[in-house]
Formats: C-alpha cells, structure tokens, sequence
C-alpha cells in the first residue's frame, strides 16, 4: 500500500529533475521515507482500538493522535532528510546542514503526513466497525439458531402428550367395551414404543429407515384396535431410506387418516405409504380411502394439533423448503403430501446406526 505514494514521489522527482538526477537516485532519496508508514500502520490501527476519534470525541484521543502524528512524522522527515542529502539532487559543496533541512523538512511534509494518518485512522475505524457489524450479526445468527431449536423442542414436546392422549383414550374405549386382551396388548405395545420414543432423544432429524420403524410399531399398536379393518400398503423406496426427514413427521398424518378416514368406515379402509424422489426433493405420502375432507378445509387454518404441528416444524427446519399440503385423494379419500429437501444421512452416522 506504501509503494503507492513511495512510487508517486520517485516519478515526480525524477520527471522535474530528469536531466540531472539519475532514476536509481531518486528512487534512493524519496522512496525509503515512505516504507517507514510500514511498520507504523499496524501501530496506528491498535491505537486506534483504544484511543480512536470515535464520537463523542475524547480530548485525550485527540492529544493521543497528535503526538502519534508528531513522532510518525518525525521519523518520516528524519529518513527523508538523510536520504536526501546522501542521494538527491543536491548540487555539491552547497549540501546544507543536517538540522536546518531536518526541521524544514519536517515542517514541509507535515500536511501530508496529517492526511497519511487520517486516512490510516479511517481505514482502522472501517475495519473495526466492520468486524462489530460481522460480530453483531453471529449473535444475531446465534440466537436465531437457539430460538428456532427451542421452538422445535416446544414443537417436538407436544407430539409425545398428543399421541400418548389419543392412544390411551382408545385402550379406555376398549376397556369399556370389556375387550380387556386388546386393551392390554395395546398397553404393552405403546410401553415399547414409548422406551423407543426415550431411546431417540431430542433429535430433530432422523433417516427415513428410522422414521418408519417407529411408524410400523404404531401400527402395529394401533392394528390392535381396528382388528381386520385396517390394511397399510407400504410403497417407500429402499434407496430413500437413507434420507434424512423430520422425527415423527409420519405419526400426526397417520393418525389423522386412521381417525378421520379409516374410522369414518363400517367396512374395511386401507391406508397407503409411500416415500419416493421428486428431483432433488423427497415427497411423503399418506393416503385413506375414507370420507375425504369437508368443503370449505384449509390446511392453513386446521386447528389440530397435528396438521399443525406438522407446519409449523417443517417450517422450522426447510422455510419455504418444507412443504404440507392436504386434499382429496384420487377417486375416494384424502391424502397428505410431505415435500422436504432430499439431503442424505452421512456414511459414518449410518454405520453407528447399523
């Protein structure tokens, strides 16, 4: 950066005294001065840390900076002068006395040197109010994350009470009905499903393999309850089973179609399954074959807990990304669609899943 003006003033000098003055010469007599801002300008931006002219301006930063542009300049007019009288356009027997030119050259360069150290001030001011900006907005990204986790966590907490409340109202219904072997083989399916629940934590995301192995025990509990009239088809692709969705994103929508859909029956109903690509997303899917929606349904405004939950967590983890959408299905039924971002679970933490 000091070359800039060091090169400056060696191509002034030698163009206004080109005849008698070589380029090596005035390279020697002008440029050494300049580099001597080289090891002054890191100084300078530390000083700056401390005793910079920041608003409200401090007398003492003020004073600061004037003695620091008083010894700068100093040192700057000292190697100007020796340089000068050993090596500039001097004409022999006249060369005047070291002092005298010394404090002219001093007072000479002053204006100059003022001007070096207020754009070297500048520079360390952007800096520094760069670096804050950068900083501010890390905390700024920081909290964001914590507040966006702790709402995922609040999310992921309902889900548990939902289902236990929902699983537990329907083995009251069959103690009711005096089906007491049901009631407690569904008692001992949902305590393994609850230890499963535990065994997961508090994870967010899970791979599809996971996500289905907690669903096939759902059904299974809740195949308890329906008996015969409840038959899963299964259409997720092996090579999606990998991919990484949301923990429990299947459970609210299965649960939906078994209350709204396959209960809604006297006959047999049939719920489908499916996982598969669409391009670089990955599209759930579950379907019943029961009454379909009402009319005037909104996913939007769903008030279940449920469809809800679903929305808002996707949102958490995907924005615009993660997608639920809810309509009728093709012919009878309903049918609710999951769009994610197709990314996979890496190597490593699938082999410590294996």
């Amino acid at each position: 950066m000091w070359s800039v003006p060091a090169l400056s003033s060696v191509l002034e000098t030698y163009t206004f005294r080109r005849g008698d003055l070589s380029l090596w010469r005035a390279f020697v007599s002008q440029a050494p001065a300049w580099y001597v801002w080289v090891p002054a300008t890191p100084w300078l931006f530390a000083l700056a840390r401390t005793w910079g002219l920041k608003r409200p301006v401090r007398a003492r930063a003020v004073l600061v900076q004037l003695l620091a542009l008083v010894g700068i300049s100093g040192a700057f007019a000292l190697v100007y002068a020796a340089c000068m009288l050993g090596f500039g356009p001097v004409p022999p027997g006249v060369v005047p006395p070291f002092p005298p030119f010394f404090l002219r050259s001093w007072l000479g360069w002053l204006p100059m040197m003022a001007m070096a150290q207020a754009a070297v001030l500048a520079l360390a001011h952007a800096q520094s109010e760069s670096q804050r900006a950068r900083a501010q907005e890390q905390q700024a990204a920081r909290l964001a994350a914590q507040l966006s986790e702790s709402r995922l966590q609040a999310l992921q907490a309902q889900l548990h009470p939902h289902f236990l409340f929902n699983t537990l109202n329907a083995i009251v219904v069959l103690v009711r009905e005096r089906e007491t072997d049901t009631a407690a083989r569904m008692l001992v399916q949902l305590s393994e499903l609850l230890r499963q629940f535990l065994r997961q934590g508090v994870a967010q995301e899970v791979t599809l393999r996971e996500e289905v192995a907690v669903l096939e025990r759902y059904l299974e509990l809740q195949g308890l309850r329906f008996s015969d009239r409840l038959r899963v088809q299964w259409d997720v692709a092996p090579e999606l089973l990998t991919a990484r969705v949301p923990y429990l994103v299947l459970q609210p929508l299965v649960e939906n179609a078994l209350r709204h859909g396959i209960s809604a029956r006297t006959a047999a109903g049939a719920l489908a399954i499916q996982a598969r690509r669409d391009g670089g997303r990955l599209e759930l899917v579950v379907r019943d074959d029961g009454p379909g929606l009402p009319q005037d349904f909104d996913v939007a405004r769903s008030p279940g807990i449920g469809l809800a939950n679903t929305r808002a967590r996707l949102s958490q983890l995907y924005g615009e990304a993660g997608v639920l959408r809810v309509g009728d299905a093709p012919g009878i039924g309903t049918e609710a669609r999951v769009l994610l971002p197709l990314v996979w679970e890496p190597e490593s933490s699938e082999a410590i899943h294996a």
